[in-house]
């Protein structure tokens, strides 16, 4: 059974979201439409802008803990970075869940996932001198993933699947 995503209404992909880590917890391969692709670079990124604006503050001798609130608000409004965790939270914000069954889920967490940009992030952390490449993604492996996280009133269930009638003879 396959979770469906909508952004601002617009369907952007599905997963059957067949990882469970909880009864409010899944993660799962997500299947983007061609929108949810053309829009998959704004929904992703964090690790990547989380990177960036850490290495601005490091170099900078700056620290969020010790930064004003309207020195923080101007760093995230002027930094490229900051603009991009701010552009991805806008994103994420319009996003909908719909269960199997049509119902809506609400989410408390929700992420998805480009798992090259993982590699590419996960290179600069081990190997932070050299030169981390743009890479192929390797054909037949799932690529894209989301993970969420559902409200505390909510819960993935078996009530999600659609009711199957049985013919009668």
């Amino acid at each position: 059974m396959r979770y469906t995503f909508y952004h601002a209404g617009v369907l952007i992909g599905e997963s059957k979201l067949e990882d469970a880590r909880s009864k409010r917890q899944r993660a799962g391969v997500f299947h983007p439409t061609p929108y949810g692709l053309d829009i998959f670079p704004r929904l992703t990124g964090i690790l990547t802008a989380g990177r960036a604006l850490e290495t601005h503050l490091r170099e900078n001798g700056l620290s969020l803990d010790h930064m004003e609130r309207g020195e923080v608000e101007h760093l995230f409004d002027t930094n490229p970075a900051g603009q991009k965790i701010i552009d991805i939270g806008r994103m994420l914000s319009e996003v909908e869940i719909q269960a199997p069954n049509g119902s809506r889920k609400e989410f408390k967490q929700i992420a998805f996932i480009d798992q090259l940009e993982w590699k590419r992030v996960g290179n600069l952390l081990t190997k932070p001198a050299a030169k981390v490449e743009v890479e192929e993604w390797p054909a037949g492996v799932p690529r894209y993933v989301v993970s969420v996280t559902l409200r505390h009133t909510s819960s993935f269930s078996s009530r999600d699947r659609k009711s199957v009638r049985m013919p009668s003879h």
